[in-house]
């Protein structure tokens, strides 16, 4: 079932986020916090939408995220974590760059996020 193995790429890739720890980075890098990440994991193994790729998630140094898309236009999110602010960031097919912010700290803000993504990265008719 696509749902079953969704929620698992997510829970495995949150636990070896979660398993981090502050220095990570050649003795720098802060931790992400592990509270956030298991509700970012809750969040998108329950409703990101399976149309799209999986994407790769990154730590960054400062303890934030980086959520990164295999498609044309380069498409990527940082997630800064203290407050929960979502910078997503793309090319269009024009070479003009498309950036919208979103604060998620509602499920509301989730659903939103994710008809954003599922609208912008998912299949478009020619």
């Amino acid at each position: 079932m696509k749902t079953a193995t969704f929620q698992h790429q997510f829970s495995e890739r949150f636990d070896a986020l979660s398993a981090l720890r502050d220095g990570w980075l050649d003795g720098n890098g802060l931790a992400p916090d592990k509270r956030k990440l298991q509700e970012i994991c809750a969040y998108f193994a329950a409703d990101y939408p399976q149309h799209l790729p999986v994407p790769a998630i990154v730590p960054t140094p400062e303890g934030n995220l980086l959520f990164e898309w295999p498609l044309p236009g380069d498409p990527s999110v940082d997630l800064y974590l203290d407050t929960m602010q979502a910078a997503f960031h793309a090319f269009l097919p024009t070479e003009k760059e498309i950036e919208r912010d979103f604060l998620l700290t509602s499920t509301h803000a989730w659903m939103q996020f994710f008809d954003f993504l599922s609208r912008t990265l998912g299949p478009h008719e020619t």
